[in-house]
């Protein structure tokens, strides 16, 4: 596996938790740990007579990030996330909030980021005389499973029906999704031992960050165990990148 491929790898799954906690996060009105918000958007729009939208961009939110997360499907779950993630840059601009804008901007940067790593394969899009299109694509030729693939979108939409009736089968079916998304890289044989520490220090973060709300009413210390994991991330991947750099062969992680 190529220096790119793994950095495209942890792009998609950055993207996929991303706005697959945040979805879920609406639709069980804020019982599900998330990055980006607001979780009582449901509610609010409401007031407007605009709840069954709310509803829609949520499970939207959700399928798609699961779509991003099975790798198997994630370019086009990228594709969708572009037109969303534009919507919400123009939503948050138009309503003038502060900050949000920004952070909208740089995911749909991150977006396109993670589009251009496909580029063999969608350039005939913008080209529509080129010949030569890369089938399939580089996500598939490297994690080519099917059947846990499957799983982390069957059972994303299980939380997904499940956030309107137990906050507990939510969070349960929520972060079945994350360890499956991960299980389904993780089996990979093209990834060392040394490139799976950040995938288990990222897993670490993202399962605390999800489990907030269960773990603080056990009264336990959130915090530990996301920045370790966020630290731990950081600095693997940095290792992995450096290590990469002064080895003899560049090709292989």
């Amino acid at each position: 596996m190529h220096l790119k491929d793994y950095y495209g790898l942890l792009t998609r799954l950055f993207l996929g938790y991303v706005f697959f906690s945040s979805g879920l996060c609406k639709l069980a009105d804020g019982h599900f740990g998330q990055l980006i918000g607001p979780p009582n958007i449901i509610s609010e729009l409401e007031h407007y007579h605009l709840a069954g939208f709310g509803f829609f961009l949520a499970f939207s939110q959700v399928m798609i990030g699961a779509m991003v997360l099975s790798q198997r499907w994630s370019l086009a779950g990228l594709i969708m996330l572009v037109p969303m993630n534009a919507c919400i840059l123009a939503a948050t601009l138009s309503m003038q909030w502060q900050g949000t804008p920004f952070v909208n901007a740089l995911l749909l940067i991150i977006n396109f980021l993670a589009l251009l790593y496909e580029w063999k394969t969608l350039r005939f899009f913008l080209f529509p005389e080129v010949t030569e299109i890369r089938i399939p694509t580089r996500t598939q030729q490297l994690f080519p499973g099917f059947w846990t693939a499957l799983s982390v979108l069957m059972v994303a939409f299980l939380a997904a029906i499940t956030a309107g009736f137990s906050n507990a089968l939510t969070m349960i079916a929520g972060v079945s999704v994350l360890l499956l998304a991960w299980y389904n890289v993780w089996q990979s044989v093209q990834i060392t031992w040394l490139a799976r520490i950040p995938l288990a220090a990222s897993l670490l973060a993202i399962v605390s960050l999800s489990l907030t709300e269960p773990l603080t009413a056990l009264k336990m210390n959130v915090n530990l165990p996301l920045i370790t994991g966020i630290v731990l991330t950081v600095i693997a991947t940095a290792a992995t990148t450096l290590i990469h750099w002064f080895s003899k062969d560049r090709q292989m992680l």
